[in-house]
């Protein structure tokens, strides 16, 4: 780990800290006495930000406890900032100004003080690491799900593939998912239940990928087979969102309510898009449709008689006509999917940007026990301002 330090005295103006480990760079800013009090000001009473949510924050206790270079800070009301966001970082990079913005606003302006000791203790960052990472990967995961719209929009896209059960099981689970990501959305954090819900969720949502998954693998050799064939991969697709947003919201819960897994969620929801984004690119690559399609292009070219006119086929050879034609069809719906699924990747990839703009605030309560708090957020940024 790769530290830049910063004075140890409670300071007026933003001062940084650049962390780097296995080789991702995090700013810690110090936002300081002026822009802290001007941030403050900005904020409702009961909602600080419009994005993001809770997160536990006994985890930070460790670096910010008595003794800490951060505690006296954070006592005299200084706001912290955690990120990723190349904006921030280029700014304690080159010491320049800097602005602080909250919700698009610039809501104060700073000179940015380099300084001469840590914010923190070397060995207690690596928490600090798991959260912004944590927040990074559900940031794109969101992304995501915005620009294919809501699961209950991709069910009723994919509702004339689905039989009455299947469609009824689907339309159940992604039911209570929005449920739960709408009333932690509205209220920044998770009711006491959510965990057991989305415990049911997940069951529900593993067993009905495992079961597409295994019918996809079934060959193609009729009418009937490439028509199941687009129901089992946009059943498998839908299956496999719907367990990505329960691990998803899973881990915005472990970053609520126990930061001692975070950092397992946080990896195994990663193995798993890795793992899930495999299984996409597999269903891209393939075309067992089409494969059957060219198939019985074949067999009716074979059909026609040699003497016969180009185009003209042997008397009884409808049959195989409308079957062509129907297959075409099926294969453009085969096509469609696959459509929405390049769609997802696409998006999972360009979504990097956007999530490293994400924060880790936190600071102190200004009055009472000075309780300490803290949020993920994309309200706040700090920015450089040409001077």
């Amino acid at each position: 780990m790769e530290i830049l330090g910063l004075r140890q005295d409670v300071p007026r103006d933003p001062v940084g800290q650049v962390l780097k480990y296995k080789g991702l760079p995090i700013a810690l800013v110090d936002l300081g006495r002026d822009a802290s009090e001007a941030l403050r000001a900005s904020w409702s009473t009961d909602r600080p930000f419009q994005s993001g949510g809770v997160i536990e924050s006994s985890w930070l206790l460790p670096m910010v406890g008595v003794g800490s270079p951060a505690a006296s800070s954070l006592l005299a009301g200084d706001v912290f900032l955690a990120t990723a966001d190349p904006a921030t970082l280029m700014t304690i990079g080159e010491g320049v100004g800097s602005a602080v913005m909250q919700g698009g606003k610039i809501v104060a302006h700073a000179p940015f003080v380099a300084a001469s000791g840590g914010l923190l203790p070397i060995v207690a960052p690596m928490m600090l690491f798991a959260t912004v990472s944590s927040v990074m990967i559900s940031v794109r995961l969101d992304r995501v799900q915005k620009t294919l719209g809501r699961l209950y929009e991709v069910v009723e896209t994919v509702r004339r593939h689905l039989d009455a059960e299947d469609y009824a099981r689907f339309e159940t689970a992604v039911e209570q998912i929005d449920n739960v990501r709408s009333e932690f959305e509205h209220c920044q954090r998770f009711a006491s239940d959510a965990p057991e819900k989305l415990s049911r969720i997940e069951d529900r949502a593993r067993l009905l990928r495992s079961k597409y998954g295994l019918l996809m693998t079934r060959g193609i050799h009729s009418e009937d087979d490439a028509r199941s064939a687009v129901s089992d991969v946009n059943r498998f697709f839908l299956a496999s969102l719907c367990d990505l947003e329960v691990d998803l919201l899973q881990l915005y819960l472990a970053l609520q309510n126990d930061s001692g897994v975070v950092e397992f969620r946080q990896s195994r929801l990663w193995e798993k898009i890795e793992r899930y984004g495999k299984d996409f690119r597999r269903i891209l690559d393939a075309d067992p449709i089409g494969a059957f399609h060219r198939k019985l292009k074949g067999d009716l070219a074979d059909s026609r008689w040699p003497w016969l006119p180009r185009g003209w086929r042997r008397p009884f050879g409808g049959e195989l006509t409308t079957r062509v034609r129907n297959v075409r069809a099926i294969r453009k719906d085969f096509n469609s999917v696959q459509a929405r699924i390049k769609r997802w990747i696409e998006v999972f990839e360009a979504a990097t940007g956007e999530s490293r703009e994400q924060s880790i605030v936190f600071y102190r309560e200004p009055d009472g026990e000075r309780a300490l708090r803290a949020y993920h957020t994309r309200d706040v940024r700090l920015e450089r301002v040409a001077t």
